[in-house]
């Protein structure tokens, strides 16, 4: 029953598309990050689904005027690593493995982002964005969590249908998701129902991280949840109840998978610990053998099977060691600039508006939002220091989602102050009882003029254009 519907609802989404520029968005996002052809039937199941709707957003948007050019210093940062890989890429060690990698990941990672930067333009279509493409993931992990929990629980160690990448890759992902899910749970309207399901939802998703043993996951989500506890405005309150529902969780789930974390303090005897350090080794030699383009993406295994045939070698297993060893101390230094503009961007957002919540709170969610995705990408930095995570597409655009929120709630309540300040002067108008442009018969008055004549400062005009609008820092 499931096949058939999405395989009628996929094309459904198609056709809203080309109808809707934002939908068109919507869609590309839905298909992007929930995968709906591996639970379809049919043709939908094997076609290029993700590039058609590409194409179809891209056409949408240009017909309909929508598609305008933006280049915002992160975007601008993305790219310039885009070129970087481009460049290691022709000089690669192996470059076959190269640029089959390239051809599978850069055509999206270099037209999808100047897409939605050159769309997105209101909040609500954001916050749309935001749900769809971590609601996506979050259902399939609740189904995920949900079945494995019928079956009396069990360990997710491949990639499934839903997902991109194996259970530590996906396991990382999902904490990230429920960090902004937790963001935009202001969104919801305030039923004691719709509340209920959602957090038995988040619950689920929580569980599927535990089916996944992965150890970098679980130790991301603490952080996670660790780091929103303590920023909150009752830090030792929510750090205690967080505790009590730690504590609560590991005594209702059975001890066998909480055994890998057993083994973090035993890192010697752990094969697969010694194995990540012997590997970021072999990434530093790279990047001291080959410092400026390193030896190509996806290329650490077949140069050290080519230097060292009797070596045990697998991948990075470190997103920094990977970009070092592969593209670099220049592509290392470009993703590190682009980390540093996301927290910054994610952290200004959510100081910026908590000023503003208290006149708006219908813009809340930006708020939240925004504090729950730097505690969740800081979590994911710290995980994916233990996990080849550059190739994983959901994280990049989170965070390019999250950097729009600064420019256009500025944007909106800048509308709202002119709104504010055109209905004081319709009222000026009204009280004065003559028409405020007109000083004598034939001759125009200064806006200046006008106000003197309702006795409206200059002050008072700043006042009320500024007072919604929060100060910039530096």
């Amino acid at each position: 029953m499931r096949d058939l519907l999405l395989s009628f609802m996929i094309p459904a989404g198609l056709m809203w598309g080309i109808l809707s520029a934002p939908g068109s968005i919507i869609v590309l996002n839905w298909i992007w990050f929930q995968r709906p052809y591996d639970f379809s039937m049919g043709m939908w199941n094997t076609a290029p689904l993700f590039m058609l709707a590409l194409g179809i957003a891209i056409l949408s948007n240009v017909l309909r005027g929508r598609f305008r050019f933006t280049f915002p210093p992160i975007l601008v940062v993305f790219v310039c690593l885009l070129v970087w890989i481009t460049l290691s890429t022709m000089f690669a060690f192996d470059p076959g493995v190269a640029w089959q990698t390239y051809m599978r990941f850069l055509p999206s990672m270099w037209v999808a982002p100047i897409l939605l930067f050159a769309t997105i333009r209101d909040l609500n279509l954001l916050k749309w964005v935001f749900w769809v493409s971590a609601g996506g993931l979050g259902i399939n992990a609740f189904k995920t969590g949900a079945s494995l929990m019928l079956q009396g629980g069990g360990h997710v160690t491949q990639q499934i249908s839903g997902f991109v990448g194996d259970n530590n890759v996906f396991g990382l992902v999902l904490c990230f998701v429920v960090a902004i899910l937790l963001g935009l749970r202001s969104t919801l309207p305030k039923h004691r129902f719709i509340r209920t399901a959602f957090f038995s939802a988040i619950a689920f998703v929580l569980m599927t991280i535990v089916f996944t043993k992965s150890r970098g996951a679980m130790a991301s989500l603490a952080v996670i949840l660790i780091l929103g506890a303590l920023l909150s405005h009752r830090p030792f309150r929510n750090l205690s109840s967080l505790l009590g529902l730690a504590g609560i969780g590991y005594l209702m789930v059975p001890t066998e998978y909480f055994d890998r974390l057993n083994t973090i303090g035993e890192l010697s005897e752990d094969e697969s610990a010694m194995g990540r350090f012997e590997n970021w080794e072999l990434s530093w030699e790279e990047a001291l053998q080959f410092p400026i383009l390193g030896v190509g993406p996806e290329n650490h295994l077949p140069y050290n099977h080519a230097i060292a045939p009797d070596v045990q070698v697998r991948v990075a297993h470190s997103v920094y060691f990977q970009i070092l060893g592969e593209l670099g101390f220049p592509g290392l230094l470009l993703y590190l600039c682009f980390v540093w503009i996301a927290v910054r961007s994610l952290y200004k957002t959510w100081r910026m508006m908590g000023p503003v919540i208290g006149k708006h709170p219908d813009l809340a969610w930006i708020h939240d939002t925004a504090f729950w995705l730097l505690c969740g990408y800081v979590g994911y930095l710290f995980g994916s220091a233990f996990l080849n995570m550059f190739w994983i597409e959901f994280p990049w655009y989170a965070i390019f989602y999250g950097t729009m929120l600064r420019p256009l709630a500025e944007a909106e309540l800048a509308r709202r102050a002119n709104a504010d300040l055109t209905r004081a002067d319709q009222d000026m108008v009204e009280d004065s009882g003559s028409p405020s442009w007109k000083r004598t018969p034939g001759v125009w008055a200064t806006p200046s003029e006008v106000e003197e004549s309702h006795g409206v400062s200059q002050h008072n005009r700043s006042g009320l254009q500024r007072r919604d609008l929060p100060a910039r820092d530096a």
